[in-house]
């Protein structure tokens, strides 16, 4: 094998490539997004460095001479064969590195405590957790699954039931003031309501607690569950808590429960993914484990 500093630049040999297949600069140069003065300046380096002539040049044209034509042949099949590698390689990486957008509470204090049972499970699988506060969104081509809160109505994607926790409104002691705690639903609405992504599970809770809102209400939205638990923490309105996520919170009183009943709101966690993901190994290998250790879960928790 010729000694690598003695070969050309592999960008040099593409700019030819290309310049054969068009047999023509001005067309190779819009291809390639240059200037044809380039792409004549990348020819003739070339020729230099071969010691020949890769094509004849008259003022109207340019034309391929027998040694650019035996060259031009064996860059086409190079190429070729430099492409799928390439295509391979990437799709290779595809079927060993699984990517799963998730949120931060549900990423923190369920997921990211199994990734050593995947890990063992799967130990040649990369999986990238990838931060996902906002809503269900596959376009960035990168995001294979998704660990997402709602009713399960998601078009054009499958949708598995994963998690459904209990949940009880909770609030900080700072949003007391050292004041009674809330000793009825209806209390609630005294008092500013931070809610997470829409107003919904708020109205279903209120509703079933028999508490009239006329289908609205106040308080600020906020997407990102970590945002809203340190909102919550710091004193800034009560939120509805999905209780098996703020065990430690609630145990070490940094947040109050007011009602000891809990509610099982409609909405829960869902596994979201493209209709053709399970045709990686890998995409169904973590949907079958996620499966299994949400089943574990809700065995548990009775």
């Amino acid at each position: 094998m010729a000694n690598i500093s003695e070969q050309p630049p592999l960008g040099t040999i593409r700019v030819f490539a290309v310049a054969a297949q068009h047999e023509n600069f001005k067309r190779a140069a819009a291809a390639l997004g240059v200037t044809p003065t380039a792409v004549s300046s990348q020819i003739k380096a070339l020729e230099r460095h071969l010691g020949c002539a890769l094509f004849s040049r008259n003022a109207q044209s340019v034309e391929l001479t027998e040694a650019g034509r035996q060259f031009a042949a064996a860059c086409e099949a190079i190429f070729a064969r430099l492409d799928k590698a390439i295509e391979d390689a990437r799709q290779t990486a595809s079927r060993e590195s699984i990517t799963v957008g998730v949120g931060a509470l549900i990423g923190s204090q369920w997921l990211a405590r199994r990734l050593f049972s995947f890990w063992q499970r799967f130990p040649e699988t990369g999986l990238h957790l990838h931060y996902s506060p906002g809503g269900v969104e596959f376009s960035d081509g990168q995001t294979d699954m998704m660990l997402a809160w709602g009713d399960g109505r998601w078009p054009h994607l499958v949708s598995e039931p994963l998690l459904r926790f209990e949940t009880s409104p909770i609030l900080g002691p700072a949003l007391l003031g050292g004041g009674d705690v809330p000793q009825q639903p209806e209390d609630l609405l005294r008092l500013p309501l931070l809610h997470w992504k829409d107003q919904f599970d708020w109205l279903e809770w209120f509703s079933a607690m028999g508490v009239e809102t006329g289908g609205r209400l106040p308080g600020v939205v906020i997407d990102d569950s970590s945002v809203l638990l340190r909102a919550v923490l710091s004193g800034q309105g009560v939120a509805l808590g999905l209780l098996p996520l703020i065990q430690a919170e609630l145990q070490s009183e940094q947040l109050i429960r007011p009602f000891r009943d809990a509610y099982t709101p409609s909405r829960s966690y869902h596994l979201v993914y493209p209709p053709d993901a399970m045709d990686q190994p890998q995409l169904k290998a973590f949907r079958d484990w996620i499966v299994e250790e949400a089943g574990t879960e809700q065995a548990a928790l009775g």
